[in-house]
């Protein structure tokens, strides 16, 4: 079966949505053997790493998500929250305000700001 890229993409995130995680992996695969900085595999590669306890795996794709169209919110929230959870907590800070720098915002925004305070506060208390 010959899809089109777009084809491709929304099958993994059906995929993805679903929890076939092999699927959606085989359509991201797929896309990012043909076009490895393509940003919403990137990103939904590193949706689907993270869901599985792969946090490591993850960040390049958000990474790099985030590196060809920075202009998209869900890409610096997904890189914040995948520092965050490696506990890269002052890289995380860090990445947190250049996105405010470059106008990212909204409740998700916000609610993101109040993990990385208890995560730098947590860090305070060690």
């Amino acid at each position: 079966m010959n899809l089109t890229l777009d084809e491709t993409l929304q099958k993994g995130f059906e995929a993805l949505e679903s929890g076939e995680w092999q699927e959606a992996d085989k359509f991201y695969t797929a896309i990012l053997k043909a076009l490895p900085k393509h940003p919403d595999a990137n990103h939904n590669m590193g949706v689907l790493a993270a869901t599985v306890g792969k946090n490591h795996e993850a960040l390049p794709h958000f990474k790099m998500a985030l590196d060809v169209k920075p202009n998209v919110p869900r890409f610096w929230l997904s890189y914040i929250h995948g520092l965050i959870n490696l506990s890269q907590i002052n890289e995380a800070r860090a990445v947190f305000n250049e996105a405010e720098l470059v106008g990212v915002n909204g409740e998700a925004f916000d609610k993101l700001e109040e993990k990385l305070v208890k995560a730098e506060q947590k860090l305070l208390e060690i």
